[in-house]
């Protein structure tokens, strides 16, 4: 049993081990802080009559292994379409993270669903095809990466080979204690992931940092499998772009672009 990625009372939330990134043991891996905006986000006032049909996390720094409160402003109220403001904060009141959710009201605008002109299924091994994922460069034992999903790499790469990939991917931990993983949880936990499946540089010589995350999403998803195709595009004077294309089985999810900060490694 893997263990929950917070513990959560009320607007706050605690991490635990599984939060932890593959380049500092002190701070998270992105992909906690954009899930957890987005569960709080998504639950907010009359959750359930609403769609998260965009959201936009910043990281304003580094977000430590530390308990965080979580504050929601309402930017633009709406029967229809909401824009809501989320931030998370340490305990001594600093701000580590802004993310912004808009959501589109449900309700039946009389197009039948199955004449729709949708994407159909992806034309890619499923995961029982796909091998699973190695971690072709040295990366920290545990942590999110590691130990909170299954992924299976469609083209055979591993971790730190260059180029644009493909991988499934399988959430295992819940987000919160106690509660079951949720579809929108499945989407916004790997999203986060388009960057490092996709890298086009030698790992180890440069950093390349997504300080944002921003996903649209078209449906939820309709099983425990994922996937992101993901591709990024780098500049030489010190940023680039991922964008990653994220569907299940039956097909389109949604989009998740990254900026990059490109660096060299010190």
């Amino acid at each position: 049993m893997v263990d929950a990625m917070f513990e959560r009372d009320g607007m706050r939330a605690c991490p635990g081990p599984l939060c932890t990134g593959p380049w500092d043991p002190s701070s998270m891996h992105g992909g906690p802080p954009a899930v957890l905006a987005g569960r709080y986000l998504a639950e907010h006032g009359a959750g359930d009559a609403f769609h998260l049909a965009r959201l936009t996390v910043e990281l304003v720094r580094p977000v430590p292994l530390v308990p965080l409160t979580v504050e929601i402003c309402e930017t633009r109220p709406g029967r229809r379409v909401q824009l809501l403001d989320l931030v998370l904060r340490n305990e001594e009141d600093t701000e580590l993270v802004y993310a912004r959710g808009m959501r589109i009201a449900r309700g039946d605008n009389g197009l039948i669903e199955s004449l729709l002109d949708m994407p159909g299924p992806v034309a890619v091994a499923g995961p029982d095809e796909s091998i699973p994922y190695e971690h072709g460069y040295p990366l920290p034992a545990g942590g999110f990466y590691m130990d909170a999903f299954d992924i299976r790499s469609v083209d055979g790469r591993s971790f730190g080979a260059a180029g644009p990939s493909a991988a499934w991917f399988r959430l295992l931990a819940p987000v919160f204690a106690g509660e079951s993983i949720t579809p929108l949880d499945r989407v916004l936990a790997m999203a986060d992931f388009g960057n490092g499946i996709s890298n086009i540089i030698e790992m180890g010589r440069h950093l390349y940092i997504n300080p944002d995350l921003t996903v649209n999403v078209h449906r939820l998803p309709r099983g425990e499998w994922l996937l992101s195709d993901a591709v990024t595009h780098l500049r030489a004077d010190g940023y680039g772009i991922a964008t990653a294309t994220l569907a299940d089985a039956d097909g389109l999810l949604g989009i998740a672009n990254q900026s990059l900060l490109v660096v060299p490694a010190s």
